[in-house]
């Protein structure tokens, strides 16, 4: 990593920048309060914010170290202490498996906030000018020295970096293409499905209305599943989360269906019983998991 000299100096971060910065702070301490409130906000809208955010005790904490270090933006002293405690910051985002993405887009809405208190705070164009081109200095050094944790860790090989490379890029195209391989078994289980529709519509033309009609509805959720499924796979290969949901609904329709082909044998009262708290087991897991998804 590089030291701080350096990194201010590639940002051409001057003295002047710290002490227009330092000037700041005042008026940045009266909106410190206002910034951690929309920052967390802000960063509730991430869909995994949950994971990182999970109890007021953890928010709590979160907040005063964000007010600290939003503080620390205008402390107008950025030498070797600075550095190390945002070198630190950096390091437990990567312990977190904290996204960049989210770094990258959070620095983004603290850009912005600061952007609208310079509006509001100062009228003078030419100088509220200045002042944000210090502030988006020490932005960025701060956004370069979280990022330099991200690339720390990506270098930590446990054979070299050539080999890991190559063995990552032909687990991927091995996964990719059993995933092809899978979507290909989807369509043509889809089409087998769809002959057994077919099939159980001759039982109702046969007279058999009964059993006609619940094997026929069997093979409706059979076709369902079959498509769920295929829509699932589908958006997995186009980068989409693994979704489990999807798999206990199919494995809700495959006990209704099993349901429906029991209930044409009367013997079978006992199997139908359990059957049945299968479904009520699998319906409140489906609940548990889709409260937990939204």
């Amino acid at each position: 990593m590089e030291n701080i000299e350096t990194i201010k100096a590639h940002y051409h971060f001057t003295d002047e920048d710290a002490s227009i910065l330092m000037r700041l702070r005042p008026v940045m301490e009266r909106h410190k309060d206002v910034f951690v409130d929309e920052f967390y906000g802000f960063v509730r809208e991430f869909e995994d914010a949950h994971k990182f955010l999970k109890d007021e005790a953890t928010v709590a904490r979160h907040q005063e170290a964000l007010k600290g270090w939003f503080i620390k933006l205008f402390s107008g002293s950025y030498g070797n202490h600075y550095h190390a405690e945002l070198h630190k910051v950096g390091e437990a985002h990567v312990k977190i498996s904290l996204h960049a993405h989210y770094v990258n887009a959070a620095f983004h809405f603290v850009k912005l906030f600061i952007h609208g208190v310079l509006h509001s705070e100062i009228e003078d164009i030419p100088t509220r000018a200045r002042i944000l081109e210090s502030v988006e200095k020490i932005l960025d050094i701060n956004l370069d020295m979280f990022t330099s944790s991200y690339i720390e860790e990506e270098k930590k090989f446990f054979f070299s970096q050539k080999v890991e490379s190559y063995l990552v890029q032909l687990a991927n195209r091995f996964s990719h293409g059993l995933n092809l391989v899978l979507v290909l078994g989807l369509v043509l289980l889809g089409f087998m499905v769809m002959g057994l529709f077919a099939y159980d519509l001759l039982h109702i033309l046969d007279g058999d209305i009964e059993r006609g009609l619940l094997s026929t509805l069997g093979s409706l959720l059979m076709l369902w599943v079959v498509i769920e499924l295929m829509d699932t796979e589908i958006k997995h290969l186009k980068g989409g989360k693994f979704a489990i949901k999807v798999f206990i609904s199919v494995a809700l329709v495959a006990v209704i269906r099993k349901i429906l082909v029991t209930s044409l044998k009367s013997e079978q009262v006992e199997a139908q019983i359990s059957l049945i708290a299968a479904v009520a087991v699998l319906g409140v897991v489906y609940w548990l998991v889709a409260k937990v998804d939204n």
